[in-house]
């Protein structure tokens, strides 16, 4: 300890050696934070202070301690990281020994269930950050203290709904999907290209090529096997799967055009189609997908474009392998039709006279009514 004193009119000061500086105090009775705040140190919570002893030894001076610097050899200190980080959960402090926590200890020391709730941390610069899905990543505690708010979970999400009105998507327990005309839950909003496929049973996997869909977009974009895709991108509607090579080693054959709408249609489907001059003018789509209840789950869908088209209606449809129900009812106005040099199984199926609508009707409108045909035979 060391005094100052310079004549009678001078009050005597007190040192305080604080990372090697000096500095003067005009009492000899001092708290830990009034040594920090005297090596400007700011805001004092994200610091601690350490009185040097002998032997080079250190111990910790707690917040509030009070210091006599008369007392010979005390006048050392050292400034080091905080002991105790503050930080706030819904608006409600905490505190933590630990440099480093995960998200699943801030909830559930916040008296939080993660199973009901998950963590969103707010920075003061930048987006929000959201834990949902990274409950073991260890996050650094910092000061001053971060904040953090909580959010229940959603049960379900359906991607395609949220996507069509480009509405942001929900952090949820499980997320329905499209793949090309069927549905699947999965647990996570991350799923990787390859993982598509083989949630939609292709085998293998490597064999075909996966396309999503955006409704503020109009190409689809491929996504490659390794690639991961975020669920919850904005706008984001559903996959298409496409075969690389054309089943059993057939080339795709373009015998005659079609009108730029249904083509853009049909390729929006991500199903290999092809158009044949076989006997008549046929439009072929492969993998076309059936609903649960018949004895395949994809085929190919003919269709037979009358010359005049599309002033001139679609009429019926055509199926390839035949289709018939699991529940062994049969399917009624069905017969046998050679396309190509295979039998596909015809289904006479009309339209009331005078309800094609040149202009409105299109392939795309007799592939929906196609699908409520087998929707519907389902339920006879």
């Amino acid at each position: 300890m060391k005094n100052i004193v310079s004549g009678n009119a001078m009050p005597h000061k007190y040192i305080a050696v604080i990372d090697s500086k000096k500095f003067e105090f005009d009492q000899p009775i001092v708290t830990s934070e009034e040594l920090l705040t005297k090596a400007g140190k700011k805001p004092i919570e994200c610091y601690s202070i350490y009185q040097k002893l002998e032997g080079c030894d250190l111990q910790f001076i707690p917040p509030g301690e009070q210091v006599d610097l008369r007392q010979l050899g005390i006048e050392h200190f050292e400034v080091k990281d905080p002991v105790v980080f503050h930080y706030m959960v819904n608006k409600e402090p905490e505190t933590t020994e630990y440099k480093n926590l995960i998200p699943n200890q801030i909830l559930k020391a916040a008296g939080l269930d993660p199973d009901k709730v998950y963590l969103i941390q707010l920075p003061k610069d930048g987006p929000k950050i959201i834990y949902a899905f990274q409950g073991d990543l260890p996050i650094k505690m910092v000061c001053p203290g971060l904040t953090f708010i909580t959010q229940e979970w959603v049960k379900l999400v359906n991607i395609e709904e949220y996507g069509s009105n480009c509405k942001e998507v929900p952090v949820a327990r499980k997320y329905e999907i499209k793949i090309d005309k069927i549905n699947y839950i999965v647990d996570s909003p991350f799923i990787t290209g390859q993982q598509l496929i083989e949630l939609a049973n292709k085998q293998p996997f490597s064999n075909w090529d996966v396309y999503k869909f955006y409704n503020n977009q109009p190409k689809p974009i491929k996504i490659q096997h390794g690639e991961v895709v975020d669920l919850m991108d904005k706008c984001l509607l559903r996959f298409v799967l496409q075969p690389k090579e054309q089943t059993d080693g057939e080339s795709i054959r373009k015998d005659f055009s079609l009108p730029e709408e249904d083509v853009q249609f049909l390729d929006s489907l991500g199903l290999p189609w092809e158009t044949l001059n076989s006997a008549g003018l046929w439009l072929i789509v492969h993998d076309y997908p059936v609903p649960e209840g018949y004895n395949t789950r994809s085929c190919q869908v003919a269709l037979t474009i009358t010359p005049g088209y599309p002033a001139v209606e679609i009429d019926m449809a055509y199926f390839h392998p035949h289709l018939e129900k699991l529940d062994r009812k049969p399917i009624n106005a069905i017969s046998v039709q050679d396309i190509y040099g295979r039998s596909f199984q015809r289904w006479s199926r009309h339209r009331k006279p005078g309800d094609w609508r040149p202009g409105i009707d299109n392939i795309m409108t007799h592939l929906t009514l196609v699908d409520n045909w087998l929707l519907n035979d389902l339920k006879r």
